[in-house]
């Protein structure tokens, strides 16, 4: 027989309790009853125990928390988590960002993500009680899917209302024939997949998507342009300018953006005949001091003129030009390409030398060796090859090194201009690194309505890891670690619940020094 005995003890500072167990034995040597206690801990007046006896706790579970407590609170300080609760209520916003970060921490779980979960503490982190079952997941994407409505006010709450936006579009494939947008295009005969075009508009601002589109696979640029167009403007936009890229490039967009009212900037593709007039007429005045800057390291020059754009057509019209032209120089990138242009050459005339005259090696070389060898002028010499330079070509190659030409809406001056657009090509690179580990789950999506609420979470893991990244770079994580090693070092991170209490395990300096640079706190 055993009973609980309160101890009292007086100190300087007031009275202490203590608990203890007694329990009555027979001692068979003395024939009589003794007592033995048994000290259980520090306890209240009443005999409540203050802090609960460690050798009756045991260890129920010890999953994995770095990673999740990472994105669920980069989530919360970039307020994703609020702006969805606002548009699709506190329980299906969970949802959302749930399977967002499982789609960054743990891609390509698919079926098994309810066996993922369960070594994961992310239900208790974002207080969420939901299976993770296939079924009911595949159920809850074909529920936000199907409601268009909420999806575009989410594009409304996210979207800047104003300033510099970034518009890229890629071709994806899909094995889905319930897709409303997939058709055969171009790239269904190298593999054997429909495809489709996935348009998504960043904000400049911060770096981050905020709005994407879906587009049949044949659909033509301008259409694809127009259409965005008029989204950015039916979600309050005003006063925005789009950055685009050299594929948009063409007469027929450059006519819609300014009869929509819609600023842009966009570069001279190398082939357009265009950017040949631009650099040939930058060549006198671009590397003049009144024209030369100091940029990242490299002296940078710019030059400045109109473009007459008529009947399809585009001319250097420094008068009439309605069209805003800047071409720009980058001395440090100019020497490396003149030099490698030289070099080619170089080894293009010593491997002619080398060989008897073929009047079909054009044919047999590669398609960066005959833009080489289209500089030279080559005849046969009783056999051999007789190679001359020719001047002309040579200089109009040379004048396009380190050079590039962009047409533009924006009134920033030249070198502001050219910090944006270099801006831009970082937040492209980051999108095309990050798009085939992110979109790769709309392949398996049997039907509309599925695939819609794939794209949607696709997107928010998008956002996430964009906003990872951008504080990874801002920390100089990224000089030693890209992201998939950085969940490896956080997934080692483990909280360990002892009786039914949580407690985070041992945290390595690594892991430490990690989520200090991010600027997190460690709980």
């Amino acid at each position: 027989m055993s009973y609980n005995v309160i101890q009292p003890q007086k100190t300087k500072t007031g009275t202490r309790y203590y608990l203890y167990e007694v329990t009555a034995e027979w001692d068979p040597v003395k024939k009589c009853s003794k007592q033995k206690r048994r000290y259980l801990g520090p306890c209240d007046e009443k005999g409540n125990l203050l802090k609960k006896p460690a050798k009756k706790q045991t260890i129920v579970r010890s999953p994995s928390y770095g990673p999740y407590y990472i994105m669920w609170n980069l989530a919360r300080d970039s307020h994703l988590d609020e702006v969805l609760t606002k548009v699709y209520g506190a329980g299906n916003a969970k949802r959302l960002l749930a399977l967002a970060i499982l789609g960054i921490t743990d891609p390509g779980s698919g079926d098994l993500l309810e066996e993922t979960v369960e070594d994961t503490y992310l239900r208790e982190l974002m207080d969420m009680d939901w299976s993770f079952e296939q079924s009911e997941v595949c159920r809850f994407l074909q529920t936000v899917g199907e409601d268009a409505g909420r999806r575009e006010d989410l594009f409304a709450e996210l979207c800047p209302g104003k300033g510099c936006m970034i518009f890229d579009i890629v071709c994806m494939g899909t094995d889905s024939d319930g897709l409303e947008y997939s058709e055969a295009g171009r790239k269904a005969r190298f593999t054997g997949s429909k495809q489709f075009n996935l348009g998504m508009v960043h904000s400049m601002e911060d770096g981050l998507p905020f709005c994407y589109r879906t587009y049949p696979g044949s659909v033509a640029d301008v259409v694809t342009l127009d259409m965005i167009v008029a989204d950015l403007k039916r979600m309050g936009c005003d006063g925005f300018e789009m950055v685009m890229d050299r594929g948009f490039f063409s007469a027929g967009n450059v006519e819609l953006m300014m009869e929509r009212s819609a600023g842009f900037t966009v570069p001279v593709p190398a082939r357009n005949p265009i950017l040949k007039l631009l650099i040939s007429d930058s060549v006198k005045d671009i590397e003049s001091p009144l024209n030369t800057d100091y940029l990242a390291g490299s002296s940078v020059r710019g030059y400045e003129t109109r473009v007459l754009l008529e009947e399809g057509e585009f001319s250097i019209d420094p008068d009439k030009g309605t069209i805003r032209a800047v071409v720009f120089q980058d001395d440090a990138r100019r020497q490396t390409e003149v030099s490698t242009l030289y070099r080619r050459i170089g080894e293009m005339e010593s491997f002619l030398a080398d060989r008897k005259y073929d009047a079909f090696l054009p044919k047999k070389l590669s398609a960066n060796q005959i833009e080489i060898y289209n500089l030279l002028e080559v005849s046969d010499a009783n056999g051999r090859y007789d190679i001359r330079r020719k001047r002309n070509a040579i200089t109009a190659k040379e004048n396009g090194c380190g050079r590039f030409a962009v047409l533009t809406t924006s009134d920033l001056p030249w070198k502001e201009l050219m910090i944006e657009y270099r801006q831009r090509n970082d937040v492209e690179y980051d999108f095309s690194q990050l798009q085939s580990d992110l979109f790769m789950g709309i392949k398996g999506k049997s039907d509309q309505k599925s695939a819609e609420g794939g794209l949607l979470v696709n997107f928010l893991s998008l956002r996430l890891r964009l906003t990872l990244l951008d504080r990874m770079k801002a920390a100089g994580i990224t000089d030693e670690m890209w992201i998939p090693k950085f969940m490896k070092i956080m997934r080692k991170l483990r909280i360990t619940l002892v009786g039914d209490e949580w407690r985070l395990n041992e945290v390595t300096r690594k892991q430490r020094e990690l989520i200090s640079k991010l600027g997190l706190p460690l709980l």
